[in-house]
């Protein structure tokens, strides 16, 4: 039996989009996605939401159907949507344990294992304050990146499981970037030092590279899997590029790592499987990882290049590490990125700002 990992899913009503292709890749083994938004039991315009100046992603009931016939084993919650209802990661824990799917990324389990055939794996999920995932309040929530913390943790699970395949699920980045910011880079090759195998990266709803390092190998991000462009809660998702309709799942068959390309078609509500092949032989993944096997320092030089030709998409500062200084930079940046948002909160209550799709 082989595993799957895929990137983000919502399900905001029955039959949201004809998936037929993902049901037939998926019949032959077992899927690790994450679980863009918290199940909401009744109509999402009568539940209370946390912050209604947000677009707040949810998924309909019907998704444990949906996560059954794509054998979901396991579901991510460290995502910037999960808490966005009001006890929506709540219901979502409990309907996932209802149907024998495990659950991870949460402050109370932020790491599950499982076994897939004769393999046996241990999953860790976080999401980088980057997303914006909700942080105050009472109850569970998404389990937040705190760069070294996540490395020990992951340090003792390889300790604990010495022959589990361990992965990094995380949630990171921004939205539509082509390419890793170089700190999420630089701990991505920390953590398979640590002794992860894989590291799975999404949340900018387009592909990025995937890269060979040590031992293991870093899919920056795999885009979406089912992320309908419909309405949710009276306002529409969409997207002002068709990149977001190209996505990514990996495969793995022993020990090799296979590229499933998909293509989501919008007019016709379907997702098509377009090509599959080994990833490592993958043009397309190659095209994208043009820095593969630079070091963190020619990484960061080569980035900085891309940023002058406006080759990379600008939708914020920087992160170029978690480390020494880095990790004071990154909590300045952290911090300026709130006060920001704070801020375009404020302008939306007033009617100053309105997002685009609203």
């Amino acid at each position: 039996m082989t595993i799957l990992f895929a990137g983000d899913l919502a399900w905001p009503e029955t039959d949201s989009i004809d998936y037929d292709a993902l049901k037939d890749l998926c019949a032959r083994g077992r899927l690790v996605a994450n679980l863009e938004g918290g199940v909401v039991a009744g109509p999402a315009e009568q539940q209370a939401v946390h912050n209604r100046y947000k677009f707040n992603l949810y998924s309909h009931p019907s998704v444990l159907d949906t996560l059954e016939r794509l054998n979901v084993v396991a579901c991510g919650l460290a995502n910037n949507h999960i808490s966005d209802y009001v006890g929506g990661i709540d219901t979502s824990k409990q309907m996932l344990a209802e149907r024998n799917i495990a659950l991870f990324g949460t402050r109370v389990q932020p790491w599950c294992q499982f076994h897939a055939g004769s393999r046996h794996y241990v999953v860790f999920g976080a999401c980088s304050p980057l997303p914006e995932p909700r942080t105050g309040g009472a109850g569970d929530q998404a389990m937040l990146f705190d760069a070294p913390a996540a490395l020990q943790l992951l340090a003792v699970l390889r300790k604990d499981f010495p022959q589990a395949t361990l992965i990094a699920f995380m949630h990171w980045g921004y939205e539509l970037a082509t390419l890793p910011q170089p700190a999420d880079r630089e701990w991505a090759r920390q953590a398979i030092d640590a002794g992860v195998d894989l590291v799975i990266g999404h949340h900018p709803h387009v592909v990025q590279g995937v890269e060979a390092y040590g031992s293991g190998v870093i899919a920056y991000s795999l885009g979406n899997l089912l992320l309908p462009q419909v309405e949710y809660r009276g306002r529409r998702l969409h997207y002002k590029t068709p990149a977001v309709c190209e996505q990514l799942m990996l495969e793995q068959q022993g020990d090799s790592l296979i590229a499933h390309w998909l293509q989501y078609d919008i007019a016709q509500g379907k997702v098509r499987l377009v090509r599959s092949c080994a990833a490592a032989d993958d043009a397309e993944l190659q095209r994208r990882t043009p820095f593969a096997g630079f070091s963190d320092s020619a990484y960061r030089a080569w980035f900085a290049a891309q940023q002058k030709r406006a080759a990379v998409k600008r939708a914020g500062p920087v992160f170029w590490s978690y480390r020494g200084w880095g990790r004071i930079d990154s909590g300045l940046k952290f911090a300026f990125l709130r006060a920001k948002s704070l801020l375009r909160k404020a302008a939306m209550r007033s009617g100053l700002h309105t997002p685009y799709n609203w």
